[in-house]
């Protein structure tokens, strides 16, 4: 049996009652496992293989998916699940993730900077007005992850309004992603 710590992005149904977890991870980067039976209402992984928990999960593995086979959560992000806001936030990142990174490709910058995101906006002394700027700041931080030069012109000292405006650009511009919050 093996583990691996990640943060739960998407869900999707499978079969009868199994379902597909997509969890952002350290070591394997994007990454599927099966949950078997996780949506019958006794099954013991129900709980624990929500969106956006961070968690460690146990698997074994198997040809097409690894088999989730028990879990612990390391924060289950209660406070971005309670809000509205916070909710579209956390479905953004997870929305850009999946759109932008490969199964299988591990990157513990990308790793740090998702889970940094997550415990930002997670924050209850985070003011509304402050919630946009995190997003923008993460989006820069994927364009200089992902190989953008910020020495660049495009990376040169900015105001927020001219920086958000540039990232916005440059977001639609190399991943086809609007940022629209």
């Amino acid at each position: 049996m093996k583990s691996v710590e990640g943060i739960i992005l998407k869900k999707t149904p499978r079969r009868e009652a199994d379902v597909i977890v997509t969890l952002y991870t350290r070591e394997h980067g994007l990454m599927e496992l099966v949950a078997k039976s996780a949506r019958k209402q006794e099954a013991k992984l129900k709980a624990g293989l929500d969106l956006f928990n961070h968690v460690e999960v146990f698997y074994v593995p198997a040809k097409r998916w690894p088999i989730a086979t028990d879990f612990k959560i390391k924060n289950d992000f209660r406070l971005v699940k309670n809000e509205i806001k916070r909710l579209k936030l956390a479905s953004f990142l997870a929305y850009v993730i999946n759109r932008v990174f490969e199964p299988g490709l591990a990157d513990p910058a990308v790793w740090h900077s998702v889970l940094n995101y997550f415990n930002t906006i997670n924050r209850s002394d985070l003011a509304r007005e402050n919630m946009r700027d995190v997003v923008y700041l993460w989006c820069h931080d994927i364009l200089v992850l992902n190989g953008l030069d910020p020495k660049s012109p495009d990376f040169k000292p900015m105001a927020g309004a001219e920086l958000k405006k540039k990232t916005q650009e440059l977001f639609r511009y190399h991943f086809g992603i609007a940022i629209d919050l």
